[in-house]
């Protein structure tokens, strides 16, 4: 498949829509059966669990929006590095609203089918997150 560069459009479509925890702009953007390979702990599956997922970042990051800082595009697959900034104002991590600003990077590569992301795989850096909050990391028991 050639490169496509309208898949840059429809990724930023996505990433803004994701910052106006908007469903409706994703239902014409993001298949019905979207395979997530880095789903969050009980996340549903399909559009719905990204939706599910949008919606849980912005209980704890209710300001949230994402700033696409890098993409690469490749035949039916772009790869992107967004840069995420909210305030900690719910539970995230397990650890209750901080009321800091907080950044969180992360890196996706999405797989579209016609004009639509078919498949999601997403890698965020947790770990700075965490230690921004202050969060007491402990090895697991």
């Amino acid at each position: 498949m050639p490169d496509d560069p309208d898949l840059r459009g429809v990724y930023e479509r996505i990433i803004d829509g994701v910052s106006a925890d908007d469903a409706g702009v994703l239902e014409g953007l993001v298949a019905a059966d979207l395979i997530d390979h880095n789903p969050v702990p009980g996340q549903p599956s399909g559009r719905e669990g990204f939706i599910s997922w949008m919606h849980g970042m912005h209980a704890a990051f209710p300001d949230m929006t994402g700033a696409i800082e890098d993409t690469v595009v490749e035949g039916g697959r772009i790869a992107g590095r967004v840069l995420w900034t909210g305030t900690h104002q719910g539970e995230f991590l397990g650890l209750p609203g901080t009321g800091r600003r907080i950044s969180i990077t992360a890196m996706h590569l999405v797989r579209f089918e016609g004009g639509m992301a078919a498949e999601w795989w997403g890698a965020a850096d947790l770990l700075g997150a965490a230690m921004s909050l202050d969060a007491r990391l402990e090895p697991p028991r």
